[in-house]
């Protein structure tokens, strides 16, 4: 018995899903008793179309293709590594040439599908738009950062990654550090969070502010708190160690009762 063809659904460059099937892909238009399937070269004038049962195993009725349009028996497994390679762009600290790199490494080591790996300038724009999609852009003047929330007024920006909030949570000695000389013009303080980790001291949260009051300090610890109960770890260190400076060490006594607030 001959092989059937394969249906691949796969993630597309809108972040919908598409159908791909002998080497085209499809943009789904209805779904009813079953799934009605149009080619993604529809706008180009390929009236090519394909029926579905609802659960995309088996093609029930199909339409021509124009001779122009476009076949690539490859064209799945593009459309997969593609859509990794913008995952990991959105979700990942790394630069987007390391993350190409290591996906390209890893795809090398399979000789049957190493050949069609999607060069970088395929898919460089897509990553670099993903990851803009999730990191802001600096602002150029201090009305830049236009947040929505309590944080609005104070222009109040907290910079950590989830391994960093992680990293405060499982040390019980940080240091708390606020400088004025390498600040943007438009800020008063950039204020850091270390945690002693290995014997080093180790940068893992930094907080532009506009001020450096109570409420300020405040605001910071508050979102540290919600940001690390999103992440279901628990920010409750035995020692904060800081300058003599009273709205800082007032905020950190009022959250960690009990616990010791110590100043160089």
């Amino acid at each position: 018995m001959a092989n059937l063809p394969e249906l691949h659904l796969v993630q597309n460059r809108c972040g919908g899903t598409s159908l791909v099937y002998e080497g085209r892909a499809y943009k789904l238009k209805r779904a009813a008793r079953k799934k009605y399937w149009r080619c993604s070269q529809d706008k180009k004038g390929c009236g090519g179309a394909v029926w579905t049962n609802l659960d995309v195993t088996t093609v029930i009725k199909r339409n021509d293709h124009i001779e122009s349009c476009p076949v690539d028996e490859h064209l799945a497994y593009k459309m997969e590594k593609r859509a990794v390679l913008t995952k990991r762009s959105a979700e990942e600290t790394k630069s987007i040439p390391a993350i190409y790199d290591e996906e390209a490494s890893a795809a090398s080591a399979e000789p049957s599908t190493s050949g069609y790996f999607p060069p970088f300038k395929w898919v460089k724009s897509a990553m670099y738009g993903h990851r803009a999609k999730r990191i802001p852009k600096l602002p150029n003047h201090r009305r830049g950062p236009a947040n929505p929330g309590p944080s609005a007024s104070r222009h109040i920006l907290v910079f950590g990654t989830g391994y960093n909030i992680r990293l405060l949570a499982a040390m019980q000695t940080w240091d708390l550090d606020g400088t004025f000389k390498i600040v943007p013009q438009w800020y008063q303080q950039l204020f850091t969070i270390h945690a002693f980790a290995a014997g080093k001291l180790v940068p893992a949260v930094y907080c532009l502010c506009t001020d450096k009051d109570i409420g300020t300090y405040g605001f910071k610890s508050q979102a540290l708190i919600s940001r690390a109960a999103a992440l279901e770890v628990d920010l409750n260190p035995d020692t904060n160690i800081c300058d003599f400076e009273t709205a800082l060490i007032s905020t950190s006594a009022r959250r960690y009762i009990g616990k010791p607030v110590s100043w160089d």
